[in-house]
């Protein structure tokens, strides 16, 4: 019996999944053929012993069993000429019947040559004993030519010519005996051989069934298992998580495309916190750094980094710079203490209208510009992913091309079951057609019908096994199919994520766009507040010695030293 455990050992866990896809599928079909090839090689062999067998029952036991009929035929015609030779009465006729007794002495003698040629027996008693029939033939001839009387012929005849006939005659019984002996050992010795090969195919067709059962087992759980992995995975990403788990054991093509899949994930959550954390400190007011953790951002997510790394260096350096400027003006403020006084009023409220309205402009030019630079970036992300769901979308076209070649193998493995039904079906008609024959023979040929009868029922069951393979093969297209339709699925949900990212990349480019053009209005806002604020300072040049516009110069510019220190800026 095939044990069902060592069959499954061929496909253990560890070994099978660090195999690729191609590997896999070459293992379990390489095994199946080989199978099969043992299969073919058993029937063939118990076709070639069938056929030994068949040939030695026809010109061995059959002729000689066919010599043995003749001879005993012969001798019994050769009795008869010796009964017809001394009942004759015309010289002439006795002649007749004494010369047809020499042929059939001869004719023993010829026999036995031919049975000689088919038994394997000894056979010197037998030609002895022929011989003495002859001996005494040339006596009784003697006894004819002398003249003998009738009562001295007979007397001779039935002491020893007759004695000598019963002594063949016993031979070929023991003859006989023998050689149904022989035939009944070769008879044993075929259904023996017949049973024990038929039993080897029987063994090799199970274990040929479970071997295809187990397989089945390891390639859906095998290939199944990370294609569901990654289909859910794949429903989260789509529904914005970024905590996600592929669990996979899997070792293959379909087990490295989840450890990216995770490996991409994980790299995106990854730089999503960080840039969190960094606008979260930029919203605080600290401009020292862009990112606190740069070797994040890897291949085309460098340009993130960059552009938090240039917001900061820029919004430091205005700020600096705006410091300088202050005290500066304070420095000016303090040396115009002693200024005019005939626009004092006048040109103070105009600079301090100025001074609020370019403050307000500036933060919203500079809110503007960071707008711009959030959606550039947010734009090059998008891209990013939408280029990730092409990838995710092309695998997947490739797993369906994968399980495309699949259906196809096997499509062809049926093809090759086709041949043995047909196979089984011919040495089916083979057998009927030698029962046939076997009753024409009548009783030689009752061996025969039973090899016959044997081969017929081994036909039958190589009929069957096809059979059942048949259903295994529709039960692995009926698995193969399920799983067609599940990575149908998953292809089409990636091909909608594509085109829901396309679509969110070209909002975030119309935004980028319109942050853009909000951006220069907004810069010229500020060169028409330039203009107004160049006049101010030409009214101001007139109020140089106006005290009260210093110390206000100065109370400013103290208010926006302690604006500008609630910053962390570089340098």
């Amino acid at each position: 019996m095939v044990n069902n455990n060592a069959v499954s050992g061929e496909f253990a866990q560890d070994g099978f999944k660090k195999l690729s896809v191609s590997e896999k599928f070459r293992k379990v079909f390489n095994k199946f053929r080989n199978n099969l090839i043992i299969i073919f090689a058993v029937i063939f062999i118990i076709d070639l012993v069938s056929v030994f067998n068949l040939h030695n029952i026809y010109s061995v036991y059959y002729e000689q069993n066919t010599q043995q009929g003749e001879i005993r035929i012969t001798i019994q015609a050769l009795a008869k000429y010796y009964l017809w030779a001394m009942n004759a009465s015309d010289p002439a006729d006795r002649a007749e019947q004494l010369k047809g007794v020499d042929e059939k002495i001869a004719e023993l003698n010829s026999g036995l040559d031919a049975l000689s040629k088919y038994y394997s027996g000894d056979l010197s008693a037998t030609y002895q004993h022929i011989s003495n029939i002859d001996r005494a033939d040339d006596n009784m001839m003697a006894l004819f030519d002398s003249g003998a009387s009738h009562e001295e012929i007979y007397a001779y005849y039935v002491n020893t010519v007759n004695e000598a006939i019963k002594v063949v005659v016993q031979d070929f019984k023991q003859i006989g005996i023998s050689a149904r002996e022989q035939a009944g050992n070769a008879y044993r010795i075929s259904i023996i051989t017949v049973s024990v090969m038929t039993l080897i195919s029987l063994a090799i067709v199970v274990y040929a069934l479970i071997y295809s059962k187990n397989a089945r087992k390891a390639l859906t759980g095998s290939i199944l298992g990370p294609i569901e992995a990654i289909s859910n995975a794949a429903d989260d990403m789509s529904k914005g998580k970024l905590e996600l788990t592929i669990e996979t054991d899997s070792m293959d093509e379909l087990g490295k495309l989840a450890k990216d899949l995770q490996g991409s994930t994980d790299v995106i959550k990854r730089i999503v916190l960080d840039i969190d954390e960094s606008l979260e400190r930029m919203s605080v007011g600290d401009f020292t750094r862009g990112s606190h953790h740069e070797n994040l951002y890897i291949g085309d997510y460098e340009t993130i980094k960059n552009a938090l790394s240039d917001i900061a260096k820029n919004l430091s350096e205005t700020l600096l710079e705006v410091r300088n400027s202050s005290s500066q003006v304070s420095q000016g403020a303090s040396n115009m203490s002693q200024g005019a006084t005939d626009l004092a009023e006048g040109a103070t409220d105009q600079a301090a209208a100025v001074e609020e309205l370019t403050a307000s402009v500036n933060s919203i030019t500079d809110q503007t510009r960071q707008l711009a630079d959030v959606a550039d970036r947010s734009k090059t992300m998008a891209t990013s992913v939408r280029d990730n769901a092409e990838k995710a979308a092309r695998k997947m076209h490739l797993v369906t091309d994968a399980m495309t070649r699949i259906t196809e193998a096997s499509a062809e493995i049926e093809q090759v079951t086709n041949s043995i039904e047909a196979i089984a079906k011919q040495t089916s008609l083979l057998a009927l057609n030698a029962s046939i024959e076997a009753a024409r023979a009548g009783e030689t040929g009752k061996g025969f019908a039973v090899v016959a009868d044997q081969i017929g029922k081994l036909a039958d069951q190589s009929s069957e096994a096809a059979k059942n393979t048949h259903q295994l093969i529709a039960d692995t297209m009926d698995e193969i199919n399920n799983g067609n339709s599940v990575v149908a699925e998953t292809t089409e949900a990636l091909d909608e994520m594509h085109h829901s990212v396309e679509e969110i990349t070209e909002m975030i480019i119309e935004t980028g766009d319109l942050a853009s053009q909000q951006a220069q209005s907004m810069e010229e806002i500020d060169k028409g507040i330039e203009m107004i604020s160049n006049v101010v300072q030409s009214n101001s040049a007139t109020a140089q010695e106006s005290s009260a516009v210093s110390i206000e110069l100065s109370e400013q510019s103290e208010s926006l030293n302690r604006l500008i220190g609630q910053f962390t800026i570089s340098g």
